[in-house]
């Protein structure tokens, strides 16, 4: 899979994120289906491209195969790259506190 600049920053798709999570671990899809809780068609159609998860589906992903997830992303309104990280095991909402937001 080719990797994709912006401004200097690595583009990453959701499948490359889940096809790299898999390799790294050693895991089929059905091992990484059951240590996040989703159904094996689901790890399937992100690799494929077929389905753009979103960000909880692909931190429950990351969480199961034992990472922390990193999140990087350009604010438009204050033109900074913002970066958070979401520890396991932590809800959303308690990470977000965290984060100041």
């Amino acid at each position: 899979m080719s990797e994709r600049r912006r401004e200097g920053a690595l583009l990453t798709t959701a499948a490359q994120i889940v096809v790299r999570i898999r390799a790294e671990r050693k895991l089929s899809m059905s091992s990484l289906a059951v240590l996040a809780g989703v159904p094996t068609s689901t790890i399937s159609r992100i690799e494929s491209g077929q389905v753009e998860p979103t960000l909880g589906m692909i931190r429950r992903i990351a969480l199961g195969a034992g990472y922390h997830l990193h999140v990087q992303y350009y604010d438009l309104f204050t033109g900074k790259l913002e970066d958070h990280v979401v520890a396991a095991g932590k809800d959303e909402e308690a990470a977000a506190d965290e984060s100041g937001r």
